[in-house]
């Protein structure tokens, strides 16, 4: 139904088939009478990246349970899906874009390109050996699946989440896994490195071997990849994964004479629309891995690389589509993987990046158990939270259980600048089956606050 004011048949393009692109198809079609089309590089539309590794460990069965929506659900919607298609090139003067020789006009335009895996330098060439991978898409996991059927030798390069979670599970199927990282911790964007020290024991239990301060000198072999030399060291492997992070995909928006930021993702306003020489350009909009948005603690740009961001992210730029004037704000970007047994969350900062943005830390570590220790299944829980100004700016869980409720909860109370004070008027409810009498988190906002000069104390 058209919408009073409203033209019907007004041309909608989306250039990315991910978390935010498939999002605003289906939420313009809903609530506006935009014709629309989704064009993406991808073999697949609307799927779960997070659930890959979860494939790998057998925990979902195949990738087709990743498939969140088929083909048909969008024919039937009328939304057009392009796949397996490359947009050479934007006009925002001429309101259109090139696919090879074929021109499409567009009356409002969604930048929606994610990023690409970042591979060093030095071993870039290696790429091209077989069975060496990086790990962003469908079909990239399928090809790694089928290869690891059969390997018996895998290291891994890079320890973040995707890393750390796919070690874990081809460790636990019985595969010989290397997990290397420059730096001298994993997990660095999300865990202080006591923290992480917790998940590299249990990694290491669990039959990973996991090597920290060492950076790959080179990829070995003819045809296939054969070993990788690491500090004058080969470790075979018959399959690599590259994991060291993304960069974001920003190059067409670059081309076209969009605004790039610090961080390479592209310049949007609070309404998600796209910046020309620093003006916003009303009909364009760029969300998710691709767009650069803004720290909630630091007030410092950054990228996030949460679905979680991103689909909140299509809804600001549905809205706006819809012309309901929704902004979009500085994030607190709560994480959480599960690796195994362990769940693992953080929400804010970390010590390592509030110092480097000068900011003074206070912090709290409690150690506890996730239920009354007497009742079947109680395991143990570590917490950390992290003080700046009295404010909390930062908190980490590992547990077996209950980290996503307590990170979410943080998530909350650094957007709210709750301060250490209050925090320590928190009640929490109590039963052994779910928890102790007292919640470990006080005893570790209880750490911080014996650290705390007295109010009025310089």
């Amino acid at each position: 139904m058209v919408k009073r004011g409203e033209t019907p048949g007004k041309k909608l393009l989306i250039i990315g088939g991910g978390a935010v692109g498939m999002a605003v198809s289906t939420g313009a079609t809903r609530h506006t009478s935009h014709d629309v089309t989704v064009i993406s590089t991808d073999k697949h539309a609307s799927y779960s990246q997070c659930g890959i590794p979860y494939v790998f460990s057998g925990d979902v069965p195949n990738f087709e349970q990743l498939i969140v929506k088929g083909p048909e659900f969008f024919k039937e919607m009328g939304i057009k899906v392009r796949l397996d298609t490359r947009v050479d090139s934007i006009d925002l003067d001429n309101r259109s874009i090139r696919i090879g020789k074929e021109q499409l006009a567009f009356d409002k335009l969604v930048i929606a390109t994610g990023s690409t895996p970042s591979i060093p330098e030095h071993i870039e060439n290696s790429t091209s050996l077989k069975n060496v991978f990086t790990l962003r898409t469908l079909s990239d996991g399928t090809q790694i699946g089928k290869v690891l059927d059969s390997a018996k030798d895998l290291v891994i390069i890079g320890a973040g989440s995707i890393g750390a979670e796919v070690a874990i599970a081809t460790a636990r199927s019985g595969i010989r896994t290397s997990l290397l990282n420059r730096s001298n911790t994993i997990l660095s964007s999300s865990l202080d490195p006591d923290m992480a020290e917790t998940v590299i024991s249990y990694l290491e239990k669990e039959g990973v071997q996991v090597l920290t301060g060492y950076s790959p000198t080179s990829i070995n072999g003819e045809e296939s990849v054969t070993s990788v030399t690491v500090n004058e060291i080969e470790i075979p492997a018959d399959a690599v994964l590259i994991s060291v992070g993304v960069t974001p995909d920003s190059a067409l928006a670059a081309e076209a004479g969009i605004d790039i930021g610090p961080t390479g993702g592209i310049l949007t306003n609070d309404r998600l629309q796209v910046m020309r020489n620093g003006n916003a350009i009303e009909d364009v909009f760029s969300g998710g891995e691709c767009t650069q948005i803004y720290n909630f603690v630091t007030g410092k740009p950054m990228l996030s690389h949460l679905a979680s961001t991103a689909r909140r992210m299509a809804g600001v730029i549905t809205d706006n589509l819809e012309g309901k004037d929704t902004c979009f704000g500085p994030v607190v970007n709560p994480w959480v993987a599960v690796i195994g047994d362990l769940q693992i969350g953080s929400v804010g900062i970390t010590t390592a990046e509030a110092e480097k943005q000068g900011m003074k830390v206070i912090s709290g570590i409690a150690t506890g158990s996730t239920r009354a220790e007497y009742f079947p299944g109680a395991g143990k829980i570590f917490i950390k939270v992290l003080f700046h100004d009295r404010c909390l700016i930062g908190a980490q869980i590992i547990s077996t259980t209950g980290t996503k409720e307590r990170i979410d909860g943080l998530s909350l109370a650094i957007k709210r600048k709750q301060t250490i004070d209050e925090l320590l008027e928190m009640e929490t409810c109590y039963s052994p089956a779910v928890s102790t009498l007292q919640d470990p988190l006080l005893f570790a906002v209880k750490g911080a606050h014996r650290k705390m000069p007295k109010k009025g104390a310089r």
